[in-house]
């Protein structure tokens, strides 16, 4: 006998995905508080960095889009010196709540060897001597950002014409000393990373199991994103690194344990995955629990990790251009798609001109299927203005065709 499996719609599954990653209601609904922001970190999986500032820099922008303006030194706060949460390697490089140590210390405890013979790793593995004057000078000199490991230091201003290789390596170090637990980013001043000894940052923690670790990737995935499919999961954490058919073996084991439950999406044939309790969400969420509201996001969000995902379900196609030719890009470098209304529905291309004070909409455009309502004029005017407001900003200039819409 074929066995049956719970069948949700699709528009169930984007009405959970929205509630799951918080943009399933108006922008600045909810004023950001620090339990909030660890719910968010907890639900998503993190807030990505990216050194990027057109606009503002990505962990950010991704909370703007959803909570309106609020104050940064705030969250600096609560990251850096509450320790509500930490910098480590999520689907990127992010911060994380203080509640997933025990799974980055896992990973820290499985580097290098897990990388080692991936191309990146032997560019940017250095020497026991280098890491051991990494050490040496943060546990004398305290918390030291990078700038102080590019010159000259007391370890190296002796070894004549080599003091400038040994301090880029000693820089490398740092990283590799990250991955590895030893060290960690104790703040950032004007975003520069500010490392230290790990124990004087991190508290002390157990360890997860090496098969809590890899459930993660499941886990995770599925906490940020609702119901999925395993190809929507797949570089949505990207710090387990699983293969395929570790993957599956993930996949079996908590089925087995009934961790997760197999379901099927209407109109598709692969498998679906979720949380019981996201499942039983999904059954009671209706037509008046569909998001509302208009923002803009981050290339960097949590949303857009996994963009196959968001081509599968809403039908938007999304390519980060910032590292295609300028005279090969089609929408422009730093591209925020326009959310609206629980459709991802066009895009446009911003920089903000910190020293005029301008927030500069370089290009606008919508999907072709979708037409600009007044509602939908009215809610992106608004979102340009609250992201101003948010950068500091006190003018904004629009493409000609938008600026008698757009006021």
């Amino acid at each position: 006998m074929a066995r049956s499996y719970p069948r949700v719609s699709a528009a169930a599954v984007r009405r959970l995905w929205f509630q799951r990653q918080g943009l399933a209601e108006p922008r600045g609904t909810r004023r950001l508080t620090k339990k909030r922001l660890v719910d968010h970190l907890e639900r998503t999986g993190g807030l990505q960095l990216d050194s990027v500032n057109v606009v503002d820099r990505a962990h950010y922008l991704t909370l703007w889009s959803r909570f309106g303006a609020y104050d940064r030194r705030k969250v600096d706060r609560w990251v850096y010196r509450e320790r509500a949460g930490f910098e480590y390697w999520s689907h990127e490089a992010s911060i994380l709540p203080a509640s997933h140590l025990p799974l980055a210390r896992r990973r820290m405890r499985r580097f290098p060897a897990h990388w080692e013979g991936r191309s990146w790793y032997d560019e940017w593995k250095t020497s026991p001597a280098s890491r051991r004057r990494v050490l040496r000078r943060l546990r004398h000199e305290g918390p030291l950002e990078t700038t102080a490991f590019e010159g000259i230091s007391e370890d190296t201003k002796n070894i004549g014409g080599w003091s400038a290789p040994l301090a880029r390596e000693d820089k490398r170090s740092l990283t590799m000393l990250w991955h590895g637990g030893r060290v960690a980013i104790d703040t950032r001043r004007h975003f520069r990373r500010v490392y230290d000894l790990a124990d004087r940052v991190y508290p002390g923690s157990e360890v997860v199991s090496r098969a809590a670790w890899e459930d993660s990737w499941l886990l995770l995935g599925l906490s940020g994103n609702g119901i999925a499919s395993e190809a929507q999961l797949v570089h949505y954490i990207s710090a387990t690194a699983l293969k395929a058919p570790d993957r599956t073996r993930v996949l079996e084991r908590n089925l087995r344990a009934r961790r997760i439950v197999e379901v099927r999406l209407e109109g598709s044939e692969e498998r679906h995955f979720a949380l019981p309790e996201h499942l039983e969400q999904a059954d009671r969420l209706g037509p008046d629990d569909d998001p509302v509201g208009t923002t803009l996001l981050c290339p960097f969000d949590s949303f857009l990790w996994q963009r196959r995902r968001a081509e599968e379900l809403l039908g938007f196609s999304y390519r980060l251009e910032i590292y295609v030719p300028q005279a090969k890009r089609v929408h422009g470098y730093y591209v925020l798609p326009i959310l609206h209304d629980g459709r991802l529905v066009g895009r446009l291309d911003p920089k903000l001109h910190r020293e005029e004070g301008v927030l500069e909409v370089r290009s606008l455009s919508l999907e072709p299927d979708f037409d600009a309502s007044p509602r939908f004029v009215a809610g992106l005017a608004e979102a340009l203005e609250s992201l101003a407001t948010f950068l500091g900003a006190e003018h904004l200039k629009v493409p000609r065709a938008w600026r008698g819409k757009l006021g």
